[in-house]
């Protein structure tokens, strides 16, 4: 049985794989992504490559899988992204948590979003599953407003 907050979301992002490799003589850096996600009462597999790392890499599998579904994410993009340590966490190094926040912009609106947990890539993926769901979901909603 899913909690209310997850049936109201338009997509959940179930599982995701990543692979990444180095090669530190020419520095080139290449990851993969396979991603397995619910729409509805759906099961859908995605899978991205990207020369601009994990995060971008599960952005544009999440963004193709979407599509199909809402064309609506097209009208959605990420312009702030930022990193921080969460305060007492410089005494912890690597083992600290980490506090994502994003800006998602979508038709003339814009909203921040932000998470925090001990994995910065896990952590990145949900604060950005998060807005694209709020965010498609407010696009939706405003075309209903205009239609009634």
């Amino acid at each position: 049985m899913l909690s209310e907050e997850k049936k109201d979301l338009l997509f959940e992002v179930i599982s995701v794989e990543i692979d990444w490799d180095m090669d530190y003589q020419k520095l080139v850096f290449g990851c993969k992504v396979k991603l397995k996600m619910r729409i509805g009462n759906r099961i859908k597999l995605g899978f991205a490559s990207s020369r601009d790392g994990q995060i971008n890499a599960f952005d544009v599998a999440l963004r193709q899988i979407i599509k199909d579904f809402y064309p609506e994410i097209d009208n959605v993009s990420i312009t702030n992204f930022s990193v921080q340590l969460v305060e007492g966490a410089e005494k912890k190094g690597t083992a600290g948590y980490v506090r994502v926040r994003i800006t998602v912009n979508f038709e003339n609106d814009s909203r921040d979003f932000e998470g925090m947990g001990a994995d910065l890539v896990a952590t990145a993926i949900d604060t950005i599953s998060t807005a694209y769901n709020y965010a498609i979901s407010e696009i939706i909603n405003r075309k209903k407003e205009v239609l009634v």
